[in-house]
């Protein structure tokens, strides 16, 4: 019989995430990312295990675990299955002193983000007497077609080999998670804008929090760094650690900060909506058997259209030049930027 899972997190990047790994193994997942509808699935159901974000707003991980631990009634046949029930916390707090504090009020272990398939497992098997994680290592193989000899768009805050690993160890795993952040972009504009303007720095912090965490997910390793830092800053705001002369000088930096951290958050997720038309079409040509390597692609060689632009292929060629550029091959570049130019005349 496959494991039961219940996860609750407000991030719906990481549900889909831990969705995404956990369907390669055994088991049945419920998702939630509103935690009382989560909680009111623990009564209904009989879950083996939960995971559960630690920072959401109006309720985190301690808070939730509780409620769980206070419960009554439901379908459950044994009298402890609220007191037994494993919760997992979800977090990218990497603080030995709060992760101490989660396990002293309920909670059971914790997972820090970003995971693993093989993290994941361990968890499982570690509190559901499973085997899983011997099946993890096979389960990870790539998922989705990768030729490593394609010339890719680069995405603004993703290293070219951090965006290659992404690609080589789960190709759809990685786009679909990479399509949910872009999506998400103008509402974390939003949310932090309003928790801001509402000198709300709680709120202000679960969303930095949040990005810091998805940010990492997807190999942004510089915009989760400098989500981390503001969190911090946020924190000492909350916890009104910050003496009275040093208080506007510290709003300053939060304000900066923040404005920095949102442009950066824009540029990536604009060159990642440009990077994902260009993976997408790339996948309806290889669907179809057509694949080539942009490797054998030269200027002056390449396909005419017929009557409207092509923008899968005016990235396609944006890639080429820039790659031309890195190589310091100007007459190249030169070349692809008169092929783009007769392109958009031509149509």
């Amino acid at each position: 019989m496959s494991v039961q899972l219940l996860i609750i997190d407000d991030s719906e990047l990481n549900l889909k995430l831990t969705e995404l790994m956990l369907a390669k193994i055994d088991c049945h997942t419920d998702t939630f990312s509103d935690v009382r509808e989560g909680l009111r699935s623990v009564k209904d159901h009989d879950y083996d295990l939960v995971f559960m974000d630690y920072l959401m707003p109006d309720i985190n991980g301690i808070e939730a675990t509780r409620l769980i631990r206070s419960m009554t009634g439901g379908v459950h046949a044994a009298p402890d299955y609220y007191e037994r029930l494993p919760v997992i916390a979800l977090t990218a707090e990497d603080d030995n002193a709060m992760q101490r504090r989660m396990i002293d009020n309920g909670i059971n272990d914790v997972l820090l983000k970003p995971f693993k398939l093989e993290d994941v497992c361990a968890v499982i098997d570690k509190w559901c007497g499973t085997s899983l994680r011997r099946h993890a290592v096979h389960e990870s193989a790539v998922r989705g077609n990768y030729d490593p000899d394609t010339v890719l768009p680069r995405i603004v805050g993703i290293t070219d080999e951090t965006l290659k690993e992404m690609l080589r160890t789960d190709r759809d795993g990685f786009l679909e998670t990479l399509m949910i952040f872009t999506e998400d972009n103008s509402g974390k504009h939003s949310r932090i804008n309003n928790a801001l303007s509402g000198e709300d720095y709680e709120s202000y912090c679960v969303e930095v929090h949040r990005i810091k965490g998805e940010a990492a997910i997807i190999g942004a390793f510089k915009l989760s760094e400098d989500a981390s830092r503001l969190n911090e800053l946020g924190k000492k705001l909350v916890a009104k650690q910050v003496a009275p002369s040093e208080y506007e000088e510290k709003l300053s930096s939060l304000a900066t900060g923040t404005a920095a951290l949102l442009r950066a958050l824009d540029e990536l997720c604009s060159s990642a909506d440009a990077f994902l038309s260009f993976a997408g079409h790339k996948q309806q040509a290889s669907d179809a058997g057509v694949l080539t390597s942009l490797k054998d692609e030269q200027p002056g060689t390449v396909a005419k259209p017929e009557k409207s632009i092509d923008r899968d292929k005016i990235i396609r060629y944006i890639a080429h030049c820039r790659e031309a550029l890195d190589s310091g091959d100007i007459a190249l570049a030169k070349e692809w930027l008169t092929e783009i130019g007769e392109h958009i005349k031509r149509n």
